[in-house]
């Protein structure tokens, strides 16, 4: 069996238990495979402060659109944007890229704050 080679001891281990690097090497590319398969991936149509919304359609009630989100100090800024009342994806991407613009002016900066 090719995978497999004696040990000094006699005893058949597979390949990759003869040495610590080859070992190391093993374990990070299977985790590397589960954490590849497992995470999630963003949505494509997403922005900085803009996260697009779609219900699956198995779903009772649909909804479509982008939702702007803020948080600075104890300011919490919150709205949807749906694709209906926008007229399409487009108009609603386009109706709250506007509303973070204008968002951004009227709120303060971010601050900071690291750890000393």
């Amino acid at each position: 069996m090719a995978f497999l080679e004696p040990a000094a001891t006699g005893k058949i281990r597979p390949r990759w238990l003869l040495d610590d690097d080859s070992l190391i090497l093993g374990i990070v590319s299977l985790v590397s495979r589960y954490l590849l398969l497992m995470r999630r991936r963003p949505n494509p149509d997403s922005e900085a402060n803009i996260r697009r919304i779609d219900t699956k359609a198995r779903a009772k009630k649909q909804t479509h659109g982008f939702q702007v989100h803020f948080l600075r100090g104890n300011n919490v800024v919150t709205k949807m944007f749906s694709d209906s009342i926008c007229g399409g994806k487009e108009g609603a991407r386009r109706a709250a890229r506007r509303f973070r613009r204008t968002a951004m002016r009227r709120l303060p900066k971010r601050k900071f704050v690291g750890f000393n």
